[in-house]
């Protein structure tokens, strides 16, 4: 019998290193030859889905506050739609395109919910390689979950990573946020704590930690605003990229969600600083962060009239803030590291549960929805809790050693693709970067006479780098 491996993406260029590795991988641990197959969407959704569909769209469900929570056939759909409906600027400026992106976007729900019914009763699939799954590929990242089929991806804060559906029963990880949190929350010892620690002060102090952010130029903050002065902090979060990827808390995107906590705080009193992301200043990145800026810049112009707000308009290195506050100030961030700054700082923070480590490790205010997030934005900062330190140490641990492929560390998958190219980081964005931007083939045909010699040797360096979410 001819077993197989599908994947969302052909393995060439950058993928080459992602899916042929995913593929190796799984022909290890199911001790078979696998074929690859590459997932191609059918071109109707299946009859039952086509009702359905109709159903939601004259019945007013997809014009409903709770759409984000549509199922069909015990697969979420409605929050992948709405994050792939949310990925363009136009929808947040013009209800018209909104609402036609998003009957169109349901309607290709149908499209590959119907391709993985397909694939999954023709093929024997041993394993799947699915990217961005946080967008509509998340509908298919659930079918096979729930199919008991193992399946690979990559998405911060892990690198490469899988989830052995096949022998794992854990019912929690069939949700694809799930997978993606940092889980694991261990004892750590002096040593380990000391660890944690270096790790942490290096994220919190060094600006060009994040390499998304080394060629960012930070600016100076305004010696004339008395920081000291503001109650609360608020950090800003990409409008665009990554909609509802780490779960559902009530707020379809980072722009209804920051409005909301603005409008809680109008005619209250209290003084309000708000942070613009620095991605938003950042020309090295993707079109999104050209949204995104215009995004904020129209928030500041809605709310700037109120005289207890304060726009930051500038990227501000956020530790060189984070000093000049009082000790009292609460931060507030949907999600993100810049909650791991806070609390190194050991400033109360409020935050969603929604993000990428379980709300077991005790160092924010942890909302679930708007009802509890209200509450939370009421409380004064005495009947918020501070962060516990140790379980700050316990996350930096677990994000940085116990998990082995993450972000930030040696085997992090183009961390070794960088080693065994001998590629600085400059010029490995230059690479894969800028073939994403310009669609400039040259740079892949370059790609290829460097890296044939070493092809082999990187496939099966990454495969064995592959981690295995467990729990």
């Amino acid at each position: 019998m001819l077993y197989n491996f599908l994947s969302t993406r052909e393995p060439t260029f950058l993928y080459k290193y992602i899916v042929e590795p995913s593929k190796n991988n799984c022909e290890k641990l199911y001790s078979k030859k696998l074929n690859l197959l590459i997932f191609k969407k059918k071109n109707l959704p299946s009859l039952h889905y086509i009702f359905f569909y109709i159903y939601i769209i004259f019945s007013g469900k997809i014009f409903k506050n709770n759409r984000s929570r549509i199922n069909f056939n015990n697969i979420e759909i409605g929050r992948f739609v709405i994050s792939n409906t949310f990925y363009t600027f136009d929808t947040y400026v013009n209800k018209l395109k909104f609402y036609k992106l998003l009957i169109k976007n349901f309607y290709l729900a149908g499209l590959l919910i119907k391709s993985c019914n397909y694939y999954y009763n023709k093929y024997k699939i041993s394993g799947i390689y699915i990217d961005h799954c946080g967008y509509l590929n998340g509908i298919i990242f659930s079918f096979f979950a729930q199919k008991k089929i193992a399946v690979y991806t990559n998405n911060y804060p892990h690198g490469i990573y899988f989830v052995d559906y096949k022998n794992n029963k854990k019912q929690y990880l069939l949700k694809y946020e799930n997978s993606l949190r940092i889980n694991i929350k261990k004892k750590i010892n002096s040593f380990q704590r000391i660890k944690a620690r270096n790790k942490l002060i290096s994220l919190v102090k060094n600006k060009n930690y994040i390499p998304w952010l080394s060629k960012l130029k930070f600016k100076k903050l305004k010696e004339k605003i008395d920081y000291n002065n503001f109650d609360y902090v608020i950090y800003t979060h990409s409008f665009t990229d990554g909609q509802m990827w780490y779960g559902n808390d009530g707020f379809e995107n980072t722009l209804e969600w920051l409005e909301f906590t603005l409008n809680a705080f109008i005619g209250t009193g209290k003084k309000i600083l708000i942070k613009p992301h620095p991605n938003f200043y950042n020309n090295t990145l993707a079109e999104y962060a050209i949204w995104d800026k215009k995004i904020y810049n129209i928030v500041v112009k809605k709310y700037e009239q109120h005289k207890n707000f304060y726009f930051l308009r500038n990227p501000i290195h956020n530790y060189l803030l984070l000093k000049k506050l009082n000790k009292n100030c609460i931060a507030i961030s949907k999600f993100g590291s810049v909650i791991l700054e806070v609390s190194y700082m050991n400033l109360r923070s409020i935050s969603s549960s929604c993000t990428f480590y379980n709300s077991k490790f005790k160092i924010s205010n942890m909302w679930k929805n708007k009802i509890n997030y209200l509450k939370l934005l009421k409380k004064s900062h005495l009947k918020l809790k501070k962060p516990i330190i140790n379980d700050l140490y316990k996350l930096i641990y677990s994000l940085f050693y116990v998990y082995p492929s993450c972000y930030h560390t040696s085997n992090y998958y183009e961390n070794i693709i960088k080693k065994n190219l001998r590629l600085t980081q400059s010029a490995y964005d230059s690479i894969f970067l800028a073939k994403a931007r310009s669609k400039n083939y040259k740079k892949e045909e370059n790609f290829k006479k460097l890296s044939k010699k070493n092809n082999i040797s990187i496939i099966d360096d990454l495969s064995k780098k592959i981690w295995q979410v467990r729990n």
